[in-house]
């Protein structure tokens, strides 16, 4: 049986990926080309205002493919029991494996991005250190944050789809709200607050630990992203199966 299972959901991560990229020329090269062009922009926008930050490109590439990676999952796992709805109501899968096939694809594009960038980092000035070692732990915290909170949004959605609309619209705030292509040193410290209340601000902080600073993450602060996917967790595993047995009814 587990074998089975592992292979229905390499076949669903697979196709996730084939309808991704179906009839585009570059494939997977836009792993690439998202993130460089969003560099580009806030590089031509924003270096001038943000001067006082060293080695402006390579702190907003630190952060930035991350980002990329969260929404991107995001936006998948919100829509993806109602875009299966015609396989859950046919097929007797565990409604989770869609969920976690969106997540497999979305990671695969974020590895394929994250090799070929991590190569332009290293041109831009990414000090070379063991510390570089700890952006896998973190890859990994960072992506069962992620899919919990793609899995409560995905829940909800198919009941309320309200939250979908939502979410689009909430999206490009929470971009701003992270301190992505600025310092959060510009930040009031009377609005500070407000800003930790943003899980990803704990997240970005321990990714440039690493990726800018050339140092291992701050433990206060990994503590803090440890704590954020153990409350996420429990919300998501008490949404889902509050809801999972509604879905057919509701989809």
């Amino acid at each position: 049986m587990k074998t089975k299972n592992t292979y229905l959901l390499y076949f669903l991560v697979y196709k996730n990926l084939q309808l991704k990229y179906k009839h585009s020329l570059l494939g997977f090269v836009w792993s690439f080309l998202h993130p460089l062009l969003y560099l580009l922009i806030f590089n031509f926008v924003f270096s001038k205002a943000f001067s006082n930050i060293e080695n402006y490109p390579l702190f907003v590439l630190s952060g930035l493919i991350f980002w990329i990676y969260f929404s991107a999952s995001a936006n998948q796992l919100c829509q993806t029991f109602i875009r299966n709805s015609h396989l859950i109501k046919s097929l007797n899968v565990k409604k989770m494996f869609y969920a976690l096939s969106e997540q497999g694809a979305e990671l695969f594009n974020f590895l394929i991005g994250l090799l070929a960038f991590a190569i332009l980092m290293f041109f831009l000035g990414m000090k070379i250190t063991w510390n570089l070692f700890y952006i896998f732990p973190i890859i990994i915290l960072f992506t069962f944050f992620t899919f919990c909170f793609g899995v409560i949004l995905g829940s909800l959605n198919v009941f309320f789809r309200d939250i979908g609309i939502l979410w689009n619209t909430l999206n490009p705030a929470l971009f701003y709200l992270t301190p992505i292509a600025y310092s959060i040193e510009i930040v009031p410290k009377k609005f500070m607050f407000f800003f930790k209340l943003n899980p990803l601000y704990h997240f970005y902080y321990i990714m440039r630990n690493v990726l800018y600073q050339g140092q291992p993450p701050e433990i206060r602060y990994t503590l803090y992203c440890l704590a954020i996917c153990a409350i996420t967790f429990v919300l998501a595993l008490f949404i889902y199966r509050k809801t999972r047995n509604g879905f057919i009814s509701n989809l």
